[in-house]
């Protein structure tokens, strides 16, 4: 699909239009820039042919109402929607960042811990979308891109819906709705979505960035495939990549339940347990280690675990960028919810000195220190006098001296005052 930036500049008339960003069957992605506002966005228009049927049309600018209500740090925002002379266009963030699939195919790679903490950020942006009644339906490595701060952002929420309507796998022309390696087994059958079909794109992704393989073999056509991720179990993760720790193993595998109802039934549950697998495979601390942001998270993040250890056993810089909302100290509260930016904690602090073993709700946190120690008292020692006291009694013996003396005086005068008187 080529580039009409002349049809582009009349729809949009207060953007100018760059290059060509990306393709594919979902349409062509074009940088852009909004001149008043000195925005750079990405618009991403639908194929022509698609755009030219009204029902498509219909659930665009359905889908669109509902993707420019979404206000997540994980999920990138949708500044503008346009329906008409026949085109259909999303005007969104542009994340020149690269996608996920780029940064793991890149020389270094990716980690096993940075791929799991990438995940949560992931599982962070699909929660939200979830509580919001939307699911994404085509969760992989490319629709994950990054942000200029280097926060990971879920893409193309709603494509396949937009696209395919109430098919799940099939559109009626035969393409397949979503990518067959990722695609969960409901969807193949046919069967009702919900948040657990994106865990299962999710916790494929997630066997990829730490297998380098995929959980069915590709030896065949895209048939072959949908019947294998319909029918057949997936093979064990630590089968294809025995580096992996086992517990996290295991949540990733459950992730990948042929049976919906066998698996994390959201996104959150699914990064809580992704977490909190990360602590005990990695030690608590290991996520802050990352430095990978993680926003607007606080079930998850809370999960991998918080320092524990007293005020003065560590002092800690400011936490690794997304973990936090500020600079903490083990004696801080966690929201969960941060920023971009920071400094990294200090490297030259053990994790099994800064951190407790995490895994749950934080530890208590107040430094023993701190606490006020309640003294023994002697009792043969001398008690300190209390001095409001004395105060306080020499008050009383001064006005009960008064009262004696007035008594006395009206004893002694009264009596001639009153013969004064009858006289």
């Amino acid at each position: 699909m080529s580039v009409d930036r002349e049809l582009l500049s009349r729809v949009l008339p207060a953007y100018d239009i760059g290059d060509q960003l990306g393709a594919g069957g979902w349409g062509v992605v074009v940088a852009g820039q909004h001149r008043q506002l000195d925005r750079r966005v990405a618009i991403k228009q639908l194929p022509a042919e698609l755009s030219a049927d009204p029902a498509v049309r219909r659930r665009f600018m359905a889908e669109a109402r509902v993707l420019a209500s979404l206000d997540h740090p994980h999920v990138v925002p949708v500044y503008d929607f346009v329906e008409r002379d026949g085109v259909c266009l999303l005007v969104m963030e542009l994340l020149p960042g690269g996608t996920l699939r780029s940064r793991a195919s890149d020389r270094a790679g990716l980690t096993a811990q940075q791929a799991v903490a990438l995940s949560l950020a992931c599982a962070s942006g699909l929660s939200a979308a979830h509580r919001r009644g939307i699911l994404h339906r085509d969760v992989k490595p490319e629709n994950m891109l990054f942000a200029a701060s280097g926060v990971l952002k879920v893409t193309d929420f709603g494509i396949a819906k937009v696209i395919g309507g109430a098919d799940t796998v099939m559109t009626r022309a035969g393409d397949v709705l979503g990518t067959p390696a990722y695609i969960a087994p409901e969807q193949v059958l046919g069967q009702e979505l919900s948040p657990a079909t994106d865990v299962y794109g999710l916790a494929t992704m997630l066997y990829q960035l730490l297998a380098g393989v995929f959980p069915f073999s590709h030896d065949g056509p895209a048939v072959a495939l949908l019947f294998k991720h319909a029918h057949e179990a997936p093979k064990p993760l630590r089968d294809v990549a025995p580096h992996v720790p086992e517990a996290v193993a295991a949540v990733v595998m459950r992730g990948l339940a042929t049976d919906p109802a066998q698996r994390f039934q959201t996104a959150e549950s699914f990064g809580a347990a992704l977490a909190q697998a990360g602590t005990q495979a990695w030690h608590a601390g290991w996520l802050w280690a990352e430095q990978v942001p993680i926003l607007d998270a606080e079930p998850i993040v809370n999960a991998a675990g918080y320092p524990s250890a007293p005020r003065s056993a560590v002092a800690l810089p400011t936490i690794a960028p997304g973990l936090m909302t500020r600079e903490e100290t083990p004696g801080a509260p966690s929201t969960g919810t941060a920023p971009s930016t920071g400094t990294a904690p200090s490297t030259g602090t053990p994790a099994s000195t800064a951190f407790g073993s995490g895994g749950g709700e934080p530890a208590d946190r107040t430094a023993p220190a701190s606490r006020p120690v309640a003294q023994a008292k002697d009792p043969a020692a001398p008690q300190p006098r209390d001095s409001s006291a004395g105060r306080r009694r020499i008050v009383v013996a001064a006005v009960v001296a008064a009262v004696i003396v007035i008594a006395v005086i009206a004893i002694l005068v009264l009596p001639g005052l009153f013969k004064v008187y009858r006289s």
